[in-house]
């Protein structure tokens, strides 16, 4: 009974709970001495615990204050002294927290006490381990604040699905330079990836939600899915062409005939992946193949005809024999 009544009056003691819809979980309710007010042992004598009989008895007359020194825990790491700082966020992604404050404290003057005084004014904090690369410092000369966590795993796996995304652009690109026999027609076919690019961050931007790893890989996925409204409308002028159809009106017939099966296959997607867009972890997954593949059906029937038109006919047109 004596240490519960030392705990709540040294700690303070949580009474409830209050919980609302900015907080994942509940904010704990204290009753707790005001810091301004600190704590000595003379104010044990307003601390008081019940007796068998109920009488309230001071905490004074039932403890011994005795004064002591306590060991505080030095933490290394790579042979120079560390101390952890986290947090956690409830409406934000570390990323844009960390950005703000790598703005704000990068270059900050720092006082320290155990410097003389003119030195203490040349002291600068710097921060480190902020790009796609891991840094690790050998060498810490006055303070460097140095990121990691979950910061740190989250641009790993933005460079890791980085260069997923650049291998499956280059498979591709293969894939068409054999199937077409060409170099130029491939990259004409493969400008609705970059088209399909223009509704994926509006849409996170309007809808509020966070480009996370999950909207990275419907990225990677929208790059093989979108390229399929590219292949549409070239083949499809590539025939008009065997048939003898001039070249201007073959591309302007193949984006018009075009359109509805491009049309299905994005409203399919759409309803495929909608049910996904609540769910906190696959939701920037839908929202990229739902908005990706809308603007590339939106601007693929107007730009790859217009490309296909304004690119020299002796270079990528191949007559179908």
């Amino acid at each position: 009974q004596v240490a519960q009544a030392l705990e709540s009056f040294i700690k303070g003691k949580t009474l409830s709970y209050l919980h609302n819809k900015e907080s994942r979980s509940g904010i704990p309710i204290r009753l707790i001495v005001p810091r301004e007010q600190r704590i000595t042992p003379d104010m044990l004598a307003t601390a008081f615990v019940k007796n068998t009989t109920g009488k309230t008895i001071p905490l004074s007359r039932l403890v011994k204050v005795v004064k002591g020194e306590r060991s505080q825990p030095i933490l290394h790491q790579d042979m120079e002294r560390v101390v952890y700082v986290g947090g956690e966020l409830n409406d934000s992604a570390p990323v844009y927290a960390v950005l703000a404050m790598e703005k704000a404290l990068d270059g900050m003057a720092v006082s320290d006490n155990s410097y003389s005084e003119k030195m203490a004014n040349n002291i600068i904090l710097t921060t480190t381990n902020l790009g796609f690369v891991p840094v690790k410092p050998y060498t810490v000369d006055g303070y460097k604040l140095h990121w990691s966590g979950e910061l740190r795993l989250t641009l790993d796996a933005f460079r890791d699905m980085g260069i997923a995304l650049g291998l499956s652009l280059l498979i591709i690109y293969l894939l068409l330079v054999g199937y077409y026999q060409s170099f130029t027609v491939p990259l004409l076919v493969m400008s609705s990836v970059p088209l399909a690019m223009i509704g994926v961050f509006p849409a996170h931007c309007l809808l509020d939600i966070t480009f996370s790893a999950a909207s990275m890989v419907g990225v990677i996925a929208l790059a093989g899915i979108v390229v399929r409204n590219s292949l549409l409308i070239v083949d499809f002028i590539r025939e008009l062409r065997a048939q003898g159809i001039a070249h201007e009106q073959a591309a302007q017939e193949a984006g018009a005939l075009r359109l509805r099966p491009i049309l299905l296959t994005t409203l399919a997607i759409a309803l495929g992946t909608a049910i996904m867009v609540p769910d906190p972890v696959f939701g920037g997954l839908a929202i990229s193949l739902i908005a990706g593949s809308m603007s590339s059906a939106l601007f693929t029937v107007f730009v790859v005809p217009l490309l296909y038109q304004s690119l020299d006919k002796e270079t990528i047109l191949q007559e179908v024999t």
